[in-house]
């Protein structure tokens, strides 16, 4: 039957332990569901890849966890070289798992996240997805295809990839109503699927090999000179590391999952794609597609198109098309295009026409001739003692040391300028206040602490209002005080701020990041009282960057937002007043806060003004607005100014 010992392997994941030389279990003896799990149980219990508990129980719907999946990979890829995994302090070493997991590791089929490789969690469907294209050498160039989900959004960035070559090959369609759910956890049942969907064939010997399908050869013996396939072949870790057909024609793609010691020549063999993803050792031939993975290896040949994505690996040839997704890459020869993703690295010993880097934390080493560089990515750095004609510069912190012919550096121009200026360019509200009849300046809100007079015709600028006789000033000269309220003029209709305004994002950086600000989060939010909006970054002190600006309307001119250095400490779902309230209410300082512009109890919009000072001291906002103030940590650091 079609699929049948492929099916076997899925549920490999179903039986913890399995016994080497057990007779064959009959389907009859277990309770197998009637569903569209059926074959691939059935088929698993006849070829003895699937056995019950102690209770005669398959539990197909049980969720699989990362050791089990772990097992199941490296057992069909007969992998047995093995990796270190001290560093991941919650991996028994005494845990059945640990020789199977170690071999997953070493092959670049497992990786931990933030130090823990949480072997006894369940895993979800994109980390399974991730962790079958890894095995399997499934790859694709459509990178977007996983947006075809309706909650598409909810998959994770170095799981995109793999989503979208499972997708794009019509190897997983979700569920019912275009879901994905990569989120959640996925059953033995499940894996069993994707594995039927994903494996045509396992063959342990040559003459199982068929001639159409996905076949994995996982045997030992020595592969065919001569071979005709209409479909793809993987070839398992337990596969002869070397081997030179004489005659192979592969529609599809050969995968190479061989060992630390692969020599393939592949010099006489035809495929429309190669994937390279052996744990070491050389390859040499040549193919349309050619992806290297895996762990490293040595590639010779050329490619119109060459793609790494992960691991350390060198090339010698040509290619029309180089692209470098994950890892590093030591390129000795020419190629047309280079395109590299985030936190990669490329030796380029050879020359290219362009090389655009579009990812940050990039290193770029060049010993022969660019023609043009293109920087899109922060943090990137160039050197080499080879030669650029025109170098771009696109992004901040970008460090070349290297002979380019012209250099624009458009960051600096569009940006960093900017940037540097923000201070210079930024402004604040100054409601300016005339004396009217001459009194005196004083250090305390009581009147106590005496400063000096004040002349009638001094210009005062209204800094804080609080309820009273007495408001907080400034002066020209930068002196600060309390000034008797009755005894200034302050303006209602003069014209402080902009609120049609809205400063550049260079600016917006630029004047937190010179300021030094820092904030007991990720997150910082400026009012700027000048433009009247709400400007909320992401990142850390000095390396601020915009996410949200939002319209608001802060203190009138006669109750000022009092500048100032505060952080949200309070939050209440809403403050009742006379005729009206304000919800989602954010205290950063005392009385003032967010809030909600002002909502009728009969829940119509009593007064929705904003972009023009008009409150008593707090920050109005649109409610959906206030509502992402509202859940911000606690602790984010304001800035009012």
């Amino acid at each position: 039957m079609k699929k049948r010992v492929c099916r076997f392997l899925a549920l490999v994941l179903i039986l913890s332990l399995l016994s080497v030389g057990a007779a064959a279990a009959n389907a009859g003896d277990y309770d197998i569901p009637n569903d569209w799990s059926h074959d691939a149980l059935v088929f698993a219990v006849e070829n003895d890849i699937l056995r019950g508990d102690e209770h005669q129980k398959l539990n197909p719907q049980k969720n699989i966890t990362r050791a089990e999946m772990a097992a199941v990979l490296v057992r069909l890829l007969g992998a047995n070289d093995r990796g270190d995994l001290s560093a991941f302090p919650d991996v028994d070493s005494d845990a059945w798992y640990y020789n199977e997991l170690s071999a997953a590791y070493a092959a670049g089929i497992f990786g931990g996240s933030d130090g823990k490789m949480l072997p006894n969690a369940p895993i979800t469907r994109e980390q399974a997805v991730v962790v079958l294209c890894r095995a399997f050498g499934i790859v694709s160039d459509n990178r977007s295809a996983y947006t075809a989900f309706s909650d598409s959004k909810k998959v994770s960035a170095y799981a995109r990839d793999s989503v979208s070559a499972l997708k794009e090959q019509g190897l997983m369609n979700g569920y019912e109503d275009g879901s994905l759910r990569p989120q959640s956890h996925i059953t033995r049942a499940e894996i069993a699927q994707l594995l039927c969907n994903i494996l045509d064939c396992i063959a342990d010997t040559p003459d199982e090999i068929k001639t159409s399908g996905t076949v994995l050869y996982r045997g030992t013996q020595a592969l065919p000179d001569e071979l005709e396939l209409d479909g793809t072949l993987i070839l398992a870790q337990s596969a002869p590391a070397a081997f030179a057909p004489t005659d192979w024609e592969i529609s599809g793609a050969l995968v190479l999952r061989t060992g630390k010691d692969t020599d393939a020549d592949l010099t006489k063999v035809r495929t429309q794609k190669l994937v390279c993803a052996p744990l070491g050792g050389k390859v040499s031939g040549g193919a349309d597609k050619v992806f290297l993975w895996g762990v490293a290896s040595s590639y010779t040949g050329s490619a119109k198109q060459l793609t790494v994505l992960g691991g350390d690996h060198t090339f010698a040839g040509s290619s029309e098309k180089l692209t470098v997704r994950a890892g590093s890459l030591t390129h000795r020869g020419d190629s047309k295009t280079v395109s590299l993703d985030e936190k990669t690295r490329l030796v380029l010993s050879g020359d290219a026409e362009s090389v655009v880097i579009d990812g940050g934390g990039v290193r770029l080493t060049v010993s022969g001739r660019v023609g043009a560089v293109t920087v899109n990515g922060k943090n990137a750095v160039l050197d080499g003692s080879g030669s650029v004609g025109t170098l771009t510069i696109q992004a901040e912190n970008c460090s070349a040391k290297l002979s380019c012919d012209t250099v624009d550096d458009v960051w600096y121009e569009n940006y960093q300028k900017e940037h540097d200026a923000a201070l210079k360019t930024v402004r604040t509200m100054r409601v300016a206040c005339t004396v009217q009849r001459a009194t005196a300046i004083y250090q305390n809100q009581n009147f106590t602490g005496y400063l000096r007079d004040l002349p009638v015709g001094t210009t005062v600028y209204n800094e804080w209002h609080p309820a009273g006789d007495a408001f907080f000033v400034s002066l020209e000269d930068g002196t600060k005080g309390w000034v008797p309220r009755w005894d200034c003029d302050i303006p209602d209709d003069t014209v402080t701020t902009d609120g049609t305004l809205d400063y550049s994002k260079a600016t917006k950086e630029g004047f937190v990041d010179l300021r030094g600000y820092d904030s007991q989060t990720d997150y910082l939010v400026w009012v700027s009282r000048y433009t009247q909006k709400v400007i909320v970054f992401q990142g850390k002190k000095g390396d601020w960057e915009v996410i949200r600006t939002f319209p608001c309307s802060s203190g009138a001119n006669n109750t000022p937002t009092p500048e100032g250095i505060y952080t949200i400490n309070a939050r209440t779902t809403r403050w009742n007043f006379s005729y009206y309230y304000v919800d989602n209410v954010s205290i950063f300082s005392g009385g003032h806060a967010f809030h909600s512009i002002l909502i009728d109890y009969s829940g119509t919009v009593f007064d929705g003004r904003v972009g023009i000072p008009l409150s008593h001291g707090c920050v109005r906002m649109l409610p959906d607005d206030c509502r992402y103030i509202y859940n911000l940590p606690m602790g984010t650091r304001v800035i009012i100014y």
